[in-house]
């Protein structure tokens, strides 16, 4: 039996499908699979976004990457439907960096002043994937749910699929007439999106822990309904 729909997000889908069908990305009548595509990717995209508009208080040096979450999160489904894999994939791959730039910032001032300096600095992914994994918010749960392994492997799997495309005409009217939706395509987003707000979520709820009891029931569920059964005993028991 499917779960229960949630109002809140029940009522975006509708005006995000009626959007989507003015703009030609999704048919009138829907079949069941690109339907079915479309509510997943909408529910873990919406559960993304929810984090700019309900975690208050964010200082200076964290705010802009929530801010770049949500951004990223906002333009997933349209690109996925309009057929442009390798964009929704740096998309996502954005909101996995930005998550860790996140933890990274939100503990370092003076480092996101230097970032934005004259004289560049740059933390390599690398080094953001060190700190989350030695982070003491996520250090006694890794083990038990592997949210940054999970980030990390996806992040190789996304950074291999954008880095593996070819283009085999040199008309660009003709490849980008090959540029169109593809049901299989969908499906692999859907995954890809959904474990990575999976794992920011859960990071995320973690990290802001308190922050994250007070927010509003309804917006609580639709986090944790993005979060499987072990993650979200885990958070329970924080």
């Amino acid at each position: 039996m499917p779960p229960v729909a949630i109002p809140s997000v029940a009522r975006d889908l509708d005006g995000v499908l009626a959007f989507l069908q003015r703009a030609n990305l999704v048919p009138t009548c829907p079949g069941r699979e690109l339907l079915a595509g479309v509510t997943k990717l909408h529910q873990a995209t919406y559960s993304l976004i929810l984090w700019r508009f309900r975690l208050r208080k964010i200082p200076n040096h964290g705010r802009p990457f929530i801010e770049e979450i949500a951004s990223d999160a906002l333009q997933i489904l349209p690109h996925a439907l309009a057929g442009y894999v390798k964009t929704t994939h740096l998309l996502t791959r954005g909101i996995i960096e930005n998550t860790l730039r996140y933890l990274y910032f939100s503990d370092h001032p003076i480092e996101f002043q230097k970032m934005n300096s004259a004289k560049k600095w740059y933390l390599e992914p690398r080094e953001l994937f060190e700190y989350a994994t030695s982070h003491p918010c996520l250090v006694p749960v890794e083990t038990r749910f592997h949210a940054i392994g999970n980030l990390k492997s996806l992040y190789g799997e996304l950074s291999g699929s954008i880095h593996g495309g070819r283009v085999t005409d040199l008309e660009m009217r003709v490849a980008l007439n090959k540029i169109v939706f593809e049901q299989k395509a969908l499906d692999q987003h859907v995954r890809f999106v959904g474990k990575c707000a999976e794992a920011v979520n859960f990071v995320l709820s973690t990290f802001h822990v308190e922050k994250f009891r007070a927010f509003h029931a309804e917006d609580r569920r639709i986090i944790l309904r993005s979060i499987s059964a072990p993650g979200r005993r885990i958070l329970s028991d924080l």
